[in-house]
């Protein structure tokens, strides 16, 4: 995991809340809670059935006593419909009237937990182009559906795959009431996994390396299938998510104050002139925040050396502002890259073009395929982007002051011209010229009647049969 400093919000405790899974399952999630609950108030909860209970109230009562006024309830779970979640999920409403607890989404619904998969993914030297994601822990028909829901999400999110080769089933928690029936589906799911590639996706049982969930099923797998049997996520990347979970929570009891947001500056580069200039300009950001550049056309390892030099330099949180010209460009590869395709309803497949550029394409060892994603960056800092130039009034203020800093003195005799690089096609390239009319539009109402004229144009140099005047 990066080093994230817990500056945490004041009176502030943490309960993760997890699944039993036995004694090697449960002790690889203390080997991700230990490092985040360093320097923090923070208790683990595993829970088992209705005697866990208790020990959630123990668990309360501690962290409180160590001066938690408010407590953040972090829940390791793939999905809300998980039956030992529902439980926990019961028995703190039943404590609303202690106040002051807040419940995180649920690790699942994380982009890390995406990455985990997708990381699980990329390891693979496959030709198989279909998945069979099993989980564990639904008390009902309708929480199996549900479950299996949120696993083909993620796969949507983790895989380049479409989304008719992506299916899910989901074993039943034990004793549950329809268990027979369910299991029948699992294995009736799995007996047709032919060509497949069966994914456990689940935080269950795992006693020992031999008593373990991933071993439940080999005896119904096809002979053609492929069983992925590494872990659902490293300690590291489990903890990182509770870093990130953590602050997200912070965030909803107190602001952070501006010090504690670092700013990835993401602007088209050029040579080194060039840059300085635009350094200089930001200079007064640089004086309020922690800021790191990202000269480029959002590439994506650009990025993630700002986002990982922010880290080390104590900030809580990142905002990634897009200097372009328009709002939409590049957008759908930022937000991909942050993961704010996975978390703030993005489409699955957007951006995943990107994987030629970012893993060196879906080509593998003897003509085998990536099932991956192109990979997003990780960390344990919430980040979001914002940014898109466009026709904001402090901009033609700007242009304006700018070609009166190159006037010649007779601004009567002078013609402006706004010049955009256009696009290829007519659609699109109309709507930089439409913005760069606002923009003259704007100028003129702030004195730029001043000057002759203010024409635009779009360049288009890279059609040249559509750069003709």
């Amino acid at each position: 995991a990066a080093p994230v400093h817990a500056a945490t919000a004041t009176g502030t405790g943490y309960l993760v809340v997890a699944p039993d899974r036995g004694f090697l399952g449960n002790d690889e999630i203390r080997d991700a809670f230990e490092p985040f609950a360093k320097d923090r108030n923070a208790e683990l909860l595993f829970v088992t059935d209705k005697r866990s209970e208790k020990v959630l109230d123990q668990s309360l009562a501690d962290l409180r006593q160590h001066g938690a006024q408010q407590i953040a309830v972090l829940p390791l779970v793939l999905s809300p419909a998980d039956a030992r979640w529902q439980l926990v999920q019961g028995w703190l409403k039943a404590r609303e009237d202690q106040g002051g607890l807040v419940i995180a989404p649920p690790y699942g619904a994380s982009y890390l937990a995406v990455e985990d998969l997708s990381a699980r993914l990329r390891a693979l030297h496959t030709d198989k182009r279909k998945l069979l994601l099993l989980g564990y822990g639904a008390a009902t028909p309708k929480d199996a559906d549900s479950m299996a829901a949120a696993l083909k999400r993620m796969a949507d999110f983790a895989s380049d795959l479409p989304a008719d080769a992506i299916r899910a089933a989901v074993y039943p928690a034990r004793k549950a009431p329809d268990e027979k029936a369910m299991r029948k589906q699992v294995t009736d799911a799995l007996k047709s996994a032919h060509d497949s590639v069966v994914v456990p996706l689940a935080l269950a049982p795992r006693a020992d390396s031999m008593m373990s969930f991933s071993g439940w099923f080999r005896r119904d797998l096809p002979k053609d299938a492929e069983l992925v049997t590494s872990q659902i996520a490293t300690a590291d990347a489990l903890t990182q998510w509770m870093q990130r979970a953590a602050t997200e929570a912070d965030m909803r009891f107190a602001p952070l104050p501006a010090e504690q947001i670092g700013i990835v500056a993401l602007v088209h580069g050029a040579d080194w002139f060039w840059n300085r200039d635009i350094r200089q300009a930001l200079a007064p950001v640089a004086r309020e925040h922690k800021l790191a550049w990202a000269f480029s056309m959002a590439d994506p390892p650009v990025v993630a050396r700002a986002v990982h030099k922010l880290e080390g330099e104590g900030v809580r949180a990142i905002v990634v502002v897009r200097a372009f010209g328009m709002a939409a460009s590049f957008l759908p590869t930022v937000r991909h890259m942050l993961g704010a395709d996975v978390e703030r309803g993005g489409a699955p497949h957007a951006g995943h073009g990107m994987g030629m550029m970012m893993h060196g394409g879906h080509g593998g060892h003897g003509g085998h395929v990536s099932l991956a994603a192109a990979p997003r960056i990780r960390s344990a800092l919430p980040m979001v982007t914002v940014g898109g130039v466009e026709d904001d009034p402090l901009f033609a203020r700007a242009l304006l002051q700018n070609a009166r800093s190159v006037s010649k003195g007779n601004p009567a005799t002078e013609t402006v011209i706004l010049v955009a690089h256009g696009q290829g096609d007519d659609k699109a390239n109309q709507k930089w010229l439409d913005l760069l009319a606002s923009l003259a539009r704007q100028m003129r109402a702030e004195g730029g009647d001043e000057f002759h004229a203010i024409e635009t144009a779009t360049w288009r140099e890279d059609w040249p049969d559509k750069n003709k005047v």
